[in-house]
C-alpha cells in the first residue's frame, strides 16, 4: 500500500509539472511576436551597457535603471549587443544622470554611444515642438 500511494504522489506530481508548462500554439505564437518599440517616433538615445553578463537579471536591471530617469519613454535593452536604446523627451532626459544611474547599478563602463549625442537629440526635439507650435500671427 506504501509503494502505491508513493507511486501515485510521483504520477500526480508528474502530471502537475508537465500542465505547468505546457502552452498552447496561440500562447507560442504571442510570446514569439516583436514588441514594437517607440511607436510614437521619440528621439532615441543608444547607451553601452558591456557589464551585462546575465541576459535576464542584467536586463530588467537596465530596464529599471533607466525607466526611473526623467523623460524616458521607452527603453529596450538588447543583451547580444551590449546596448539600450532610450525613447526621450530631450526637454526633461539628462544622459549624464542616466549613465551614473547605471553606474550606480554596477554596470560602471556604461557609455552615451555618440551617434546621436545629446545636443542632437535636443535640435530634434526642438524641431518637432516648431512643426506642432502653431504660428503667431506678426499683425497681432
Amino acid at each position: 500500500m506504501k509503494t502505491f500511494a508513493t507511486l501515485a504522489a510521483a504520477v500526480a506530481l508528474a502530471a502537475g509539472c508537465q500542465n505547468q508548462h505546457s502552452t498552447t500554439s496561440e500562447e507560442s505564437s504571442a510570446q514569439a511576436s516583436p514588441v514594437a518599440f517607440n511607436v510614437a517616433g521619440a528621439p532615441t538615445v543608444s547607451i553601452s551597457v558591456p557589464d551585462m553578463m546575465c541576459e535576464f537579471s542584467c536586463v530588467e536591471q537596465v530596464k529599471e535603471a533607466l525607466s526611473s530617469q526623467p523623460g524616458v519613454k521607452e527603453v529596450q535593452v538588447d543583451f547580444d549587443a551590449k546596448r539600450a536604446t532610450v525613447a526621450v523627451d530631450p526637454e526633461k532626459f539628462d544622459a549624464e544622470a542616466a549613465i551614473a544611474t547605471l553606474v550606480d547599478y554596477q554596470f560602471t563602463n556604461s557609455q552615451l554611444i555618440e551617434d546621436e549625442p545629446q545636443h542632437v537629440v535636443a535640435a530634434k526635439a526642438q524641431m518637432l515642438s516648431d512643426e506642432t507650435t502653431p504660428a503667431t500671427d506678426a499683425a497681432n
